[in-house]
């Protein structure tokens, strides 16, 4: 029995493929694949093409595809290589959908020709996330090239819509794709990321009673009846409440793997006006009306430790307690909702010495690489793998510049995360042992 060097085999495939892995990637991002909601002519996304393109692809290498649409033009895949059950399925997970590319003047490249540049690939979803997909490809790819046979299924999940909120990653598992652990190849310039804070989107509407402004001073000043309240003023002390509890946490609570004060409360939104309309005001550009409706929408993030339900208790206690401080708010308090517009991520705090996040690990030290583990500080769609109890990691290339202008992916970064998620699927099936060899019959 001779032993087999899969380290070395690796290593030695992924630099054959070199080639291949640049060109695949200059494919994918040539394609406008940006997320439609974020499109004036959603029809003009070119998703389904792309998709279509990677189902071809795909196909050829030996894989089995599901593609469906999420949304009219919109399709998920799932790619498999069919082991012996699914009781230890990996997930390799990445998404398709990219932002627009923005002013073109800023870019100094074509955001849609895939240009390379002093080892970088430059394009709109190169680092956010084309290079992550493709390696997980590339880990499929290697697998069947070579004929290894699974003892569980391999499953990617190449979704749509992650940029505006995961619609895509959440029809994968309402279809019933499910697994053992999943990696999402989000970059994280190389770093190892088993958590990530949970964030609600809350909307604040805070009511006031309409009137002229010429008559303002009715309403402010002693000796005048006052038959006008701005709403505005009033959802000041609002923000006020809310920016208070947001110090309070980033001063009194922290997370190991996140900096200091990544639980955060933003205020990112605030309309207010004359009447209601589906929630928000309907007359906002007449400002000799003293507002009577004012809404404030929120972007909350907490930390991975942390319960849901304690946080929305805490914000609504806050807001509460700034009400009670006003006549007017007193009589009229505020309303808060949760889930604006489907956003709801659940935290994710995967061990350190759980088998997923091992693997990655174990995967670098093997091509001496030593692990750094952070905290994911924005929100991907691991999230909802560790909703539905999936443990989940995320580790994914070095790039700069994702939502900007002059987005890259640095290439020997690629390189070396399609051989880490190489090694690390063959240590999770069990082919590869603890000393990166494994015996050959």
């Amino acid at each position: 029995m001779a032993a087999k060097d899969w380290k070395g085999i690796v290593q030695e495939w992924v630099e054959h493929n070199q080639q291949h892995i640049v060109e695949l990637l200059q494919e994918l991002v040539r394609f406008k694949s940006v997320n439609p909601n974020f499109l004036e002519r959603p029809e003009a996304s070119e998703s389904d093409k792309l998709q279509e393109f990677l189902k071809d692809y795909l196909l050829s290498v030996g894989l089995t595809v599901d593609k469906w649409d999420v949304y009219e033009g919109q399709p998920n895949l799932v790619a498999s290589i069919k082991g012996k059950s699914r009781d230890n399925t990996l997930i390799l997970n990445g998404h398709v959908d990219v932002v627009p590319e923005g002013d073109m003047s800023r870019w100094s490249v074509d955001p849609w020709k895939a240009e390379i540049h002093g080892g970088r690939l430059y394009g709109r979803g190169s680092m956010d996330m084309k290079a992550g997909v493709v390696s997980n490809i590339m880990v499929a790819k290697f697998l069947a090239d070579l004929g290894v046979e699974l003892n569980s299924d391999l499953d990617l999940h190449i979704v749509i819509d992650e940029e505006n909120g995961g619609a895509g990653t959440r029809a994968v598992l309402d279809r019933g794709y499910r697994g053992a652990g999943v990696i999402v190849t989000e970059p994280t310039d190389g770093t190892v990321n088993p958590v990530e804070g949970g964030l609600h989107w809350a909307r604040v509407s805070v009511k006031g009673v309409a009137a002229h402004s010429a008559w303002r001073y009715r309403h402010i000043y002693p000796g005048y009846e006052r038959t006008g309240v701005n709403a505005i003023e009033k959802a000041m002390k609002i923000i006020q409440a809310t920016s208070e509890l947001e110090r309070d946490w980033g001063l009194n609570r922290r997370h190991p793997l996140l900096p200091p004060g990544a639980n955060a409360i933003n205020a990112g939104v605030m309309l207010a006006g004359a009447g209601v309309k589906n929630g928000i005001p309907e007359t906002i550009t007449n400002p000799a009306i003293i507002p009577d409706y004012c809404v404030i929408e929120y972007d909350i993030k907490y930390l991975p430790t942390e319960n849901s339900e304690d946080i929305k208790r805490e914000f609504e206690a806050a807001v509460s307690a700034a009400a009670i401080t006003d006549s007017w708010l007193r009589e009229n308090p505020p309303i808060v909702e949760w889930g604006l517009r489907g956003v709801d991520f659940p935290p994710v705090n995967t061990p350190l010495d759980h088998d997923i996040v091992k693997i990655i690990a174990d995967g670098q030290a093997a091509f001496g690489i030593s692990p750094v583990y952070q905290g994911f500080v924005a929100v991907c769609d691991v999230a909802w793998y560790a909703g539905r109890n999936i443990p989940g990691v995320i580790y994914g290339p070095v790039g700069a510049q994702p939502h900007g202008p002059d987005e890259y992916v640095e290439l020997d970064s690629l390189f070396e995360v399609t051989k880490v998620l190489i090694l690390s699927a063959l240590k999770w099936y069990g082919i590869l042992g603890g000393d990166e060899k494994e015996k050959e019959c």
